[in-house]
C-alpha cells in the first residue's frame, strides 16, 4: 500500500526518522564552493538573471553574510545558533520578527503554517522568522510553500553555500523526504 502524502500546509507534527536526516544531509539545489567572496559574487549574479519573486535566506551564519554583502532577502530564517551554539551574530534591528517554535528533527505545523502565511505575502521584505528549536528543517517548507521561481540559500557546513531555485524537481525532493519521514 502506498503511503499518503501529508496536506500542505502540515495539519501535524512529522519527526524525521534517520533515513530522512540523511537525505536532508544532501545539497538539495547547487553547492557552491570555495572563497566566501566569490560564492557571494555567485548568488548575486544568479539572483540578477533570474529575477525571483522571493529570496529566502536560511541560517544565522549565511543570513548574516548575505545582509553584508549587499544580497536583497525578502525572509531570513534564523534560530540564534550557528553549529548549534548560541550566536548573536544574525543582527534583527530593523527587523520585523515573526517568532516560531520548531523543535529539533522535526516540522512543527504551527510553524509551518506561519512561514506558508508569509511566503503568500505581497510585499514581504526585511522580516527575519525567528525559530526557537531548529531552523534547518525549515527549508523544507520553504521549498514547498514559495512561488515557483524563487530562490532559497542555506549554508552547507563546513562546504559552502547551497542555492536552491523553487520548481518541479525541488518540490520532487522536499515531497520525498517529507513522505519518507511521515512514512
Amino acid at each position: 500500500m502506498r503511503s499518503k502524502l501529508p496536506e500542505w500546509p502540515l495539519k501535524k507534527k512529522v519527526i524525521f526518522p534517520e533515513k530522512a536526516k540523511e537525505l536532508l544531509r544532501k545539497p538539495a539545489g547547487k553547492l557552491l564552493t570555495g572563497d566566501p567572496q566569490k560564492i557571494l559574487e555567485e548568488i548575486k549574479k544568479v539572483i540578477n538573471i533570474e529575477h525571483p519573486p522571493l529570496v529566502i535566506a536560511v541560517g544565522d551564519y549565511t543570513s548574516e553574510m548575505l545582509r553584508r554583502g549587499g544580497v536583497p532577502i525578502n525572509l531570513y530564517i534564523v534560530d540564534g545558533k550557528i553549529e548549534r551554539r548560541r550566536t548573536d551574530f544574525f543582527k534583527l534591528e530593523g527587523m520585523r520578527i515573526v517568532r516560531v517554535t520548531n523543535e529539533p528533527g522535526t516540522l512543527n505545523p504551527e510553524a509551518v503554517a506561519k512561514l506558508h502565511t508569509l511566503l503568500q505575502e505581497r510585499d514581504l521584505r526585511d522580516t527575519v522568522l525567528l525559530v526557537e528549536g531548529e531552523e534547518d528543517i525549515l527549508t523544507l517548507a520553504a521549498i514547498l510553500s514559495a512561488p515557483d521561481r524563487s530562490i532559497i540559500i542555506y549554508g552547507q557546513p563546513k562546504e559552502g553555500s547551497v542555492i536552491v531555485k523553487v520548481g518541479e524537481d525541488s518540490r520532487k525532493l522536499a515531497w520525498k523526504i517529507l513522505k519518507l519521514a511521515s512514512g
